[in-house]
């Protein structure tokens, strides 16, 4: 499993430092979905992080439905399971193309970020569709040096997906 970049905590980041940290880890986050290494994706989160999937739909509404609602590591730890275990689906791989992050919020050793992505779904048999576009929100922080979702929420621009949804985004 690759290490989460770390970010150096004795000195204040200066905003290019931290979007560069930013980016490396969400890259990460991103490359190890890419290589289907889904054991690794709760170790991006606190034990306590909420990890939600919903709609744009949903979310100008004021709806608090999602289509996936881990409120703890602990869920998304059993989900992975259920990837290994339980799962039943076509294989497949994804091809994140990420935006970089737009800062809107730093206070202490957490940020709140904004990033745009498109997920790219590679079935088996070669065939090649977009999956899925929309927006990470994020919030992030330092954990035993280490950056860590303490909030992940996917918002989908559709409210459309064509197959069981069991890669994380």
């Amino acid at each position: 499993m690759t290490a989460v970049p770390q970010m150096n905590t004795a000195q204040p980041q200066d905003a290019a430092t931290l979007r560069d940290r930013i980016a490396e880890f969400q890259m990460a986050y991103a490359h190890r979905l890419d290589d289907l290494d889904v054991d690794a994706w709760p170790s991006f989160f606190t034990p306590s992080a909420k990890y939600v999937v919903t709609t744009r739909e949903n979310v100008k509404a004021g709806l608090p439905i999602g289509i996936i609602n881990c409120v703890n590591r602990g869920m998304m730890e059993d989900r992975v399971k259920a990837f290994h275990t339980a799962n039943v689906f076509e294989p497949h791989t994804y091809n994140h193309l990420l935006g970089p992050a737009e800062i809107l919020e730093q206070s202490g050793n957490r940020c709140r970020t904004r990033s745009n992505f498109h997920i790219v779904r590679i079935m088996e048999n070669g065939r090649t569709d977009l999956y899925a576009t929309g927006a990470y929100h994020d919030v992030i922080v330092v954990a035993d040096n280490f950056l860590k979702f303490q909030e992940r929420k996917v918002v989908l621009d559709s409210r459309s997906l064509d197959i069981l949804l069991v890669i994380p985004l």
